[in-house]
C-alpha cells in the first residue's frame, strides 16, 4: 500500500462523520486501521507499511485481520480503489475461476529458484500441473480441470489460500 493512498484515507476520514475506518487484504497482510477518536495500537507484521508519519498526532497503524462492516461516506472512497489491494477480473461469458481445493499456501513454482508453472497469457490444458497447495507440510500439485488462456493469477506465492478461494482466472477457449 503507497503512503499517499493511506494520507488520502486519512484525509477523508478527517472530512467525514466516520469515527473508524477499516481495511483488511487478506490474512493480517496489508491491514490499516483508522480511528478519531482512540489510540490504535501497532502490531508491526511482515508487510511493507510499519510506520507512516502522519499530522494525526493520536493515530498509529493497527494490522488487524478482522473487519468490521463500515457505512460508506456521503464523499465515498471508490475512487480511491483505483489501484485496488487486490483485483478481481471482471466477470465475461467465457471467463472461469480455479479455486483452491484445499487450505493451505499458495506457490507458484516447484522450487523457489525455478520458473512458475504458469504465468499471466499462458495456455493451458486438462491435467496441466498450475501451482502447488501446501498443507500440513505435504505438497499437493493442483492440476487445471479446464482449457484456455491465463487471464490472471489471483494469489501472490507464498501467500495462504482458503478452501474454495479464487486463485486463478482462465479464459475459455471459444
Amino acid at each position: 500500500m503507497k503512503e499517499s493512498y493511506i494520507k488520502q484515507l486519512i484525509r477523508i476520514l478527517q472530512d467525514s462523520d466516520i469515527d473508524s475506518l477499516e481495511i483488511s487484504s487478506f490474512w493480517g497482510k496489508s491491514n490499516i486501521k483508522l480511528s478519531k477518536n482512540s489510540t490504535i495500537k501497532s502490531n508491526p507484521i511482515s508487510t511493507s507499511i510499519n510506520h507512516i508519519d502522519t499530522n494525526i498526532s493520536s493515530q498509529k497503524i493497527e494490522q488487524n485481520p478482522i473487519v468490521e462492516k463500515l457505512e460508506k461516506p456521503k464523499d465515498s472512497i471508490e475512487d480511491l480503489n483505483s489501484n485496488p489491494i487486490q483485483s478481481e477480473p471482471q466477470i465475461s461469458d467465457n471467463l472461469e475461476f480455479i479455486t483452491a481445493p484445499l487450505v493451505g499456501t499458495y506457490y507458484s513454482s516447484p522450487k523457489p529458484e525455478d520458473p512458475p508453472f504458469i504465468s499471466k497469457g499462458d495456455r493451458i490444458e486438462v491435467g496441466q500441473t498450475i501451482c502447488i497447495i501446501e498443507a500440513m507440510k505435504i505438497f499437493n500439485d493442483i492440476d487445471s480441470e479446464i482449457s484456455g488462456v491465463v487471464e490472471e493469477i489471483l494469489i501472490e506465492n507464498g501467500n495462504p489460500v482458503e478452501y474454495g478461494q479464487k486463485i486463478i482466472s482462465i479464459r475459455l477457449d471459444d
